[in-house]
């Protein structure tokens, strides 16, 4: 890897892909009458990453169809999950066909979530020296940070860091992970403790360090809570791994291909002009494609 490359951003796909789906604005479509808002606000969110951010490389991470171990582990695992919408599946094809006109790698992994690709990647970097921003809103990233990964929210401009993190919550990654197991993520239907979310999760965790110490001192917690905590011991194990981020995914890393380069102008001066994207046909100085 060139040693000029200091820093990488890693996009988790699906996430940014649904966000702009269900984002409040009006429907959007292409002359053909082709569905086009998610990839619109998609493409534009990471135009404008690049021109603000200037990244070194860039990687986009998504989710594969097969179901990922955590269902092994436990089959309610996401099983609340609507289906994907009609309409998203056409516009994910073309965002990962924008992807490949700029040149920006696109990783997915059967068996592993793009969360999971993310760890791998960012834990991988991070060894090596390289800034690492995870551009994710999503809570269980915070898990992964450290002195070199930060996760960045695209839409504020905001990086949240350990010494970031510490002073707003009062915990560290590994134990903002063991907050994550005790309250549970009804995203994911992962259940969590029974009457305990985040506040209480955080106080104990703040108060105790961890959850194995919190069990070991499950006699100090009173009430119907302290109950469920002592019954649940099992539970609270179970979600810490179904939150865990597996940061050893059998990826193939190869960060010279993340390096940002030139984008094919005529291949993408094709899709914006199908898809009507004239404003970003303009703002990347592109030729509408006859």
């Amino acid at each position: 890897m060139s040693s000029m490359a200091k820093n990488l951003y890693i996009i988790d796909g699906h996430a940014h892909i649904y966000a702009a789906y269900y984002a409040p604005m009006r429907p959007l479509t292409s002359p053909s009458g082709e569905p086009t808002k998610a990839s619109y606000i998609f493409t534009t969110a990471l135009l404008g990453l690049i021109d603000r951010n200037a990244p070194d490389m860039l990687v986009v991470t998504m989710d594969s169809k097969a179901p990922s171990f955590r269902c092994k582990i436990y089959p309610e695992y996401k099983a609340h999950r609507s289906p994907m919408p009609e309409d998203m599946p056409v516009q994910i094809q073309r965002i990962e066909e924008i992807l490949n006109a700029m040149k920006i790698p696109v990783l997915r992994l059967d068996g592993y979530e793009a969360d999971d690709i993310i760890g791998t990647l960012s834990t991988q970097a991070s060894l090596q020296g390289i800034d690492t921003y995870i551009c994710s809103k999503d809570k269980d990233m915070l898990q992964l940070l450290d002195e070199h990964v930060s996760t960045y929210d695209i839409k504020k401009d905001k990086k949240t860091t350990p010494q970031s993190l510490q002073e707003d919550m009062g915990v560290t990654p590994e134990q903002f992970l063991d907050c994550l197991a005790l309250q549970g993520d009804t995203a994911d239907n992962i259940p969590g403790i029974p009457d305990v979310g985040p506040k209480t999760a955080l106080d104990w965790i703040k108060k105790y360090g961890s959850i194995d110490n919190l069990y070991a001192h499950a006699d100090e917690i009173k009430g119907k809570r302290g109950d469920n905590l002592r019954s649940s011991k099992d539970l609270a194990f179970l979600c810490k791994e179904l939150v865990t981020i597996d940061r050893n995914t059998p990826i193939e890393i190869d960060f010279d291909s993340f390096a940002v380069s030139e984008p094919d102008k005529q291949t993408l001066g094709r899709l914006f002009t199908e898809l009507g994207f004239t404003r970003l046909l303009t703002s990347m100085g592109i030729e509408q494609d006859e």
